[in-house]
């Protein structure tokens, strides 16, 4: 374009026709001169096209009345707009090496947009824009890993930076903006480590960085840090299908764990963790927080101590911690989080979480439910899902989880149902002697209603719920407790010492591999089957607690004595107790009477000579004081056989003028019976064998008395 370059600038300022240069030079001290110069009146914006720039535009402190729109347009230097105040700026698909612009205000929008391309860095530190920040399709090449500094930066209305490319770091820490964060479809690249850092941003509206709706085109990329540590939002943040990846950085190499280190691993605080991939500790989220839908990480995703108000969303997520599926690797920091809703990690549409690496829970809150089912961690011989502490208002679905690793759940509290249905553990942590510690470690948990481990639900290590308190039932069956040989032997296959629950039903679907211990355990109601008495390692009993048999037709007494008598070789009268109480709320008294009666033989069985004579004794005679008609059987039989004797060999008078009429019967029991005189007794001569079998007899007699009036007052004690 031919002509005077000022003069056309202002009749294109004048009337606000667009002025396109067409690749012609204007040099930037005559823009500079025509936008600081009065306006004419009415003059409606300056809008200059595809011209080329020489020299420095330099605005420092201007205060340019009317909108400027440069479009296209090439800078041969960086302008300076330092402390410049413009009505409105946009600089839509122009070219320059950079842009200084530290504490430049803007009354409406500043558009950096639309092919806009930076090969220095963009410095918007505290400026303040009155309406949007748009960054839209622009390029940012940087220099020195940084491409953006716009530190405590204010912005009206929305920050816009879809399909952004940038090659440094964007930098807004600290930045107040009215609107939402948009960076849908952005692609960020950072050499120093760090691609996205709004540390301590306040945004009133949502961080948008994902699909959110969109196609594939808008796919957020960061390779690079993002750095959201402080930042409250307003609305939602979301990162569904983004792909947020680590810069290796060279580092010391992580210390090995100590040796039975049963203590949670230390984890690196903030925004020294070079293993994260997302740093979020203590945001803020008013609405919901949604990491799903084919989100994938490299690095660790920090939300320690993150508030969310609604939901959290982790569906089709696909989380590899820091050093990979490994023991040490963590893919999700959440310990101290405060989720208002649910917590949804199941398959949605686009699959279930995955996680390779550990997913941490340590203290956190969820006032809904939350729901794992289906999900898969992969943390081997480390803890795949660590969440003491956990609190969870009503119901967590581990439904279907697929985990290498231990589950561990120390002191949770659980307002509903934790269901474990159909999840397979393996892979758990070991102890120094190479022994299995718990796939799924509940100890001490509070669980509302119910605890289900059923449908086919398997740990290798077996699980542990000692001292948990369960509302409801708990539940074992058709379960696998402890694996295979070759994976290794759990200490427990189910320890459940301690328990306290209303109803504890464990029927397995094979006899568990390891000890089950019941120990202390207390319920209200008991159902068991022949694989759990078929323990490779017995059944600890000790103490077991329990009210009634949940269907006491379906085994035979006979068979739960032999039960009781394999897992405990040596007496101790508890369980026969237990089960002697349990017949007898069901109304089966005999059954209980049979238990008891049981109880008595084992305990003289294993008794000095002496008492085992008189536990004989008593078994034979009163049963054990259970079978009082034994007595008068056996009476009535030492009778019947003495009258037979002496009814054929009757004794002589001891004096012939004063005796009574001898009845052989009545002689027999007089004889047979101790203290009771029926008028026979001391008036006869015996010599001979009836000598001996009046001695048998009276001997006879006050044995049977004795046993009985024992086993009377055994009765008189127990009622």
């Amino acid at each position: 374009m031919v002509g005077d370059p000022e003069a056309d600038l202002r009749d294109a300022l004048a009337t606000g026709r667009e002025l396109d240069m067409a690749g012609g030079t204007v040099p930037a001290g005559v823009l500079a001169a025509v936008l600081t110069a009065e306006p004419p009146p009415g003059a409606p914006a300056l809008r200059l096209r595809r011209a080329r720039l020489s020299g420095v535009l330099r605005l420092t402190g201007a205060r340019v009345g009317v909108p400027v729109e440069l479009r296209e347009c090439a800078f041969a230097h960086a302008p300076d707009l330092r402390m410049a105040e413009f009505a409105g700026l946009a600089l839509t698909g122009c070219r320059l090496p950079g842009l200084r612009a530290g504490n430049l205000r803007v009354a409406a929008d500043l558009l950096l947009a639309d092919g806009f391309t930076a090969t220095g860095p963009v410095t918007l530190s505290d400026a303040q824009i009155g309406g949007s920040l748009r960054l839209s399709a622009g390029r940012l090449r940087g220099s020195d890993g940084r491409a953006l500094l716009a530190d405590r930066i204010v912005v009206g209305g929305t920050f816009y930076a879809r399909r952004l490319r940038s090659d440094g770091e964007l930098r807004l820490p600290g930045a107040r903006i009215t609107g939402n964060v948009d960076l849908a479809g952005a692609d960020l690249v950072s050499p120093t480590g760090d691609a996205l850092d709004m540390t301590g941003v306040s945004i009133d509206g949502s961080f948008l960085a994902g699909r959110h709706g969109g196609g594939p085109d808008l796919e957020f990329r960061a390779t690079g840090r993002i750095l959201l540590t402080g930042a409250r939002v307003g609305g939602d943040v979301v990162l569904s299908g983004a792909r947020v990846e680590r810069v290796p950085t060279p580092g010391p190499p992580d210390p090995e764990p100590v040796p039975d280190e049963t203590r949670m691993p230390v984890v690196p605080g903030g925004i020294v963790d070079a293993g994260a991939c997302l740093v979020a500790d203590r945001v803020r989220v008013e609405g919901n927080l949604e990491l799903d839908d084919g989100l994938s990480t490299d690095g660790t995703v920090r939300l320690p101590n993150a508030v969310v108000g609604g939901y959290l969303r982790l569906s089709g997520a696909r989380l590899l911690g820091p050093h990979g599926a490994g023991a040490r690797g963590i893919a999700l920091l959440g310990d101290g989080i405060d989720v208002g809703g649910d917590l949804e990690a199941r398959d949605s549409g686009r699959g279930a979480l995955v996680c390779g690496g550990q997913l941490r829970l340590v203290d956190a809150t969820v006032r809904g439910s939350a729901s794992l089912s289906g999900i898969t961690l992969s943390a081997p011989g480390g803890y795949a899902l660590l969440a003491d502490r956990l609190h969870i208002g009503g119901e967590f679905y581990l439904r279907r989880m697929v985990c290498d690793g231990t589950v561990r759940l120390q002191n949770a509290e659980i307002g509903a149902t934790l269901d474990c249905t159909g999840a397979r553990l393996t892979g758990p942590r070991r102890r120094p002697d190479g022994s299995l510690r718990p796939s799924l470690d509940a100890r001490a948990a509070t669980i509302g209603k119910d605890l289900v481990c059923a449908g086919g639900f398997s740990a290798d290590g077996g699980v542990r719920i000692r001292r948990a308190d369960v509302g409801k039932a708990v539940q074992f069956t058709d379960a696998t407790l402890g694996g295979p040989p070759e994976v290794g032997r759990a200490v427990y296959s189910l320890n459940a010492y301690a328990l306290t629950a209303a109803e504890l039903i464990v029927r397995p679907a094979a006899p568990p591999v390891g000890p089950v211990r019941l120990a202390r355990a207390s319920v209200t109601t008991f159902a068991d089957s022949a694989a759990l008495w078929a323990a490779d390692g017995g059944v600890d009993i000790d103490g077991f607690d329990y009210g009634a048999l949940y269907d006491t037709r379906a085994v035979d007494v006979r068979t739960r004595l032999a039960w009781i008598r394999e897992v405990m070789p040596d007496y101790t009268p508890g369980p026969y107790d237990q089960l002697a109480a349990a017949y007898q709320r069901s109304g089966n008294e005999e059954l209980a009477q049979a238990v008891l009666m049981e109880r008595q033989r084992r305990r003289y069985a294993e008794a000095a000579p002496v008492e085992r004579v008189w536990g004989w004794l008593q078994r034979w005679t009163v049963g054990f004081g259970y079978r009082p008609w034994l007595a008068v059987g056996w009476l009535v039989l030492f009778a019947a056989l003495g009258g037979t004797w002496f009814a054929f060999n009757p004794p002589t008078p001891v004096d012939d003028g004063q005796h009574p009429v001898f009845n052989a019967w009545i002689f027999a029991a007089d004889t047979l019976l101790p203290i009771v005189n029926l008028g026979q007794d001391g008036y006869w001569r015996l010599d001979g064998p009836s000598q001996w079998i009046s001695t048998a007899l009276v001997a006879s007699g006050w044995i049977l008395a004795t046993t009985a009036a024992a086993g009377a007052a055994r009765v008189l004690k127990r009622t």
